[in-house]
């Protein structure tokens, strides 16, 4: 694991950024002393089959017109 000080995050942050999203874990240090550990968080799945099936909905409504009765004013109404 390399070392950095707390400096060098602070004035090359994009860099250092960089650094740790291509994988690289790096220690950040404060008068020469560790101060926190800078990783890369670990994908996790994001919902792609629910997403995608959402989509699927979606496009299967735009396709038909409709949500599966006639539109009527009034039902965009409280009253």
């Amino acid at each position: 694991m390399t070392a950095v000080t707390s400096r060098e995050v602070i004035h090359h942050f994009s860099a250092i950024a960089a650094r740790v999203a291509a994988g690289e874990d790096l220690t950040v240090t404060r008068y020469g002393k560790p101060l926190l550990k800078l990783t890369q968080v670990p994908q996790t799945d994001t919902g792609q089959e629910e997403r995608e099936a959402l989509i699927q909905k979606v496009l299967a409504i735009r396709m038909t017109g409709s949500l599966g009765k006639k539109f009527e004013r009034s039902d965009a109404y409280d009253d």
